[in-house]
Parts: structure tokens; C-alpha cells; sequence
């Protein structure tokens, strides 16, 4: 069944597009962003959410990922629907707005604000020896619920391992957490549970090992020179993302490489539809947090009009917004 139609589209769940929906909506429209992977916060929760960000106005020094809790903090109380897994591929022109074509179906809106960074973040292969052996291996985070009571081994030293390792267990799988190196990537908080864990005996690290290879029932691991079999129904292999524009890149908005030409208000070649943040070429020279949320502001309000031409461009100040 196909979703209901909404007054704006945002394709991309990072720090300008989730900005650019909380204009939206503050606007009083009704707006629905789409994210490829199965969590919003684009690079932020992706690739750095332990590293403190510095430029984000009125959060000094925050954790990437508390940023993005603040992103979505924003949007309470008003009509944003939030998709992930949902990986955008087709446009089209339908009647006054747009219809994008997903990987879980197809969305219509007024008006469409493109704030796909540098792509969609896919998951790195899992290229260690082996890896077709093992009848489920994956290479992303899972639902926690699905692997209830289920051997996993999770192999990285991302921060997405130390959070895999710490939900699964939570949601009472028989984790073992492994890394060639004998640290881990994580928030304190994570860290200090991890090692709590693994104090308590609620999970096994094996931690600096290395993973010799996968097998059909599970991995060897050599650890302070011995072999080490372990035993697993799922191996995670969590290598960290890669950037890929290539399912947006057919859309007809005369891109320059990898960017979007974009005039005032974010505008592109597509009436209807804008361009914000690290795709839009406006951007080049100052790929900044701060800048995005400008572009962003600026997009949603041009958009508003565009779909609601009642509604100045100009928004006013928020302060003066009556609640």
C-alpha cells in the first residue's frame, strides 16, 4: 500500500536533512524523510558518532551522535515521519509534485529537498577469508530482536561493533565481540558497559586477535598465538560505510560530478525540487555542519512556498511563532 502523500519529501537523514524537515515542519507542513541506512544521522552516526563536533551553533564540543539526538529532539510535535532502510532510486513528475521510487516502495510529495551527503552510506564488504563459507554473514546493524537467543560473533572495531555487541546482548543473544586490535570505538558510557559485560560474563572479547577465517560453523581466531574457534549462527562483519551517489545520479539535474547545481533557495533544474548540504554544488568550498543547517533553512522555506504558495518564503523569527 502505497504511503500518504506529503507536502515534502526529504531524501536523506543526516544533519541537513533532518533540519531542513524540522523547518518543514515547524512551517506547519507535513514532510517524511527517507534513509538508506536502518539509523537517521547520515556521517554522524555512520562514521564518527564517538568524535566530538565542534561548529554545530549552541552545542560546544558534542558528541557526534548526541547532535543527532538533538536533531531529532527537534522534531517532536510536529508531522515528520522518519523512514530507514529506505534507499531512494527513481523520480518522477506526477501531476503538481514528485513521486520517488524506493527500495520499500513509493512516496509522493508537493516538493522534494535533496540532502544525501556524499551518497548513501552502504556498508563495506565483508572481505576477510572465508566469508562465502558461513551460511549468515552480514555486514550492517541488525534488529537486536531478530537474533534473540542466537550464537553472533561480531567482528570490528567500529563503533557500530561495540553497539552491536552491546544490544544483541541486551536482547539476549551469545555474543562474542572480536578485533585485531585490543581497542574499541565507542562513547565512555558504551565502553564502560562493554567492559562490564564482559566482566560479568554476559559476552566474550577476544581483543587483539586475528581472524584467520571463517568457517561453515562459525570463524578461527588465533589469540596470543593459539587458535581459537568460535562457535556462531551469525557473524557480523563491521568494517565502517561507503559513500554511493550512483542510485541519484540518473536523476536530471545537470550534476557536475558529484554535485548538484543549485541556485538561490537551493533551487535545481527540477522545479520543485532543491539541493542542500555536501551534494549541492554551492557547498563545495565549505563542507561545514553550520553551512548545511543554513542551506537547509533556507530550502525548506523556499519549498514551503513552492507547495503552499500562501506561505511567505521569509518565515519571520521563530520567537515570534505563537504556540
Amino acid at each position: 500500500m502505497q504511503a500518504p502523500h506529503t507536502d515534502i519529501l526529504v531524501i536523506g537523514g543526516g544533519p541537513a536533512g533532518l533540519h531542513a524537515a524540522f523547518y518543514a515542519g515547524w512551517r506547519g507542513l507535513s514532510v517524511r524523510v527517507l534513509e538508506a541506512r536502518g539509523e537517521i544521522g547520515g556521517q554522524l552516526a555512520a562514521l564518527y558518532p564517538d568524535k566530538r563536533v565542534y561548529d554545530v551553533p549552541g552545542l560546544p564540543a558534542t558528541r557526534a551522535a548526541e547532535v543527532v539526538t538533538h536533531l531529532q529532539r527537534q522534531l517532536d510535535g510536529l508531522d515528520v515521519d522518519l523512514r530507514v532502510h529506505t534507499l531512494a532510486r527513481t523520480l518522477e513528475r506526477v501531476g503538481d509534485g514528485w513521486q520517488v521510487g524506493t527500495t520499500s516502495g513509493v512516496f509522493t510529495a508537493g516538493a522534494v529537498i535533496l540532502a544525501a551527503g556524499l551518497g548513501a552510506l552502504r556498508p563495506r564488504e565483508a572481505r576477510v577469508p572465508g566469508a562465502d563459507l558461513h551460511p549468515d554473514v552480514r555486514t550492517d546493524l541488525p534488529d537486536p530482536d531478530t537474533l534473540h537467543g542466537r550464537r553472533v560473533l561480531v567482528v570490528g572495531g567500529v563503533p557500530q561493533a561495540t553497539r552491536a555487541a552491546l544490544e544483541l546482548t541486551a536482547a539476549g543473544a551469545r555474543v562474542t565481540l572480536t578485533h585485531r586490535r585490543a581497542g574499541f570505538r565507542g562513547d565512555p558510557d558504551a565502553l564502560a558497559r562493554l567492559e562490564g559485560m564482559q566482566t560479568q560474563g554476559q559476552l566474550t572479547v577476544w581483543a587483539p586477535a586475528t581472524l584467520r577465517r571463517l568457517t561453515e560453523w562459525g570463524a578461527e581466531l588465533e589469540v596470543d598465538g593459539h587458535e581459537q574457534n568460535v562457535e556462531a549462527d551469525t557473524i557480523l562483519v563491521l568494517n565502517g560505510y561507503l559513500p554511493d551517489l550512483s542510485p541519484v545520479q540518473s536523476w536530471p539535474l545537470n550534476w557536475q560530478g558529484d554535485y548538484v547545481p543549485d541556485g538561490p533557495g537551493g533551487r535545481t533544474a527540477l522545479e520543485g525540487v532543491y539541493a542542500v548540504g555536501d551534494m549541492a554544488q554551492s557547498s563545495t568550498d565549505f563542507k561545514l555542519i553550520s553551512l548545511a543547517f543554513a542551506q537547509a533553512a533556507v530550502a525548506a522555506n523556499h519549498a514551503a512556498h513552492h507547495v503552499r504558495p500562501e506561505l511567505r518564503i521569509r518565515p519571520g523569527h521563530s520567537s515570534e511563532k505563537r504556540a
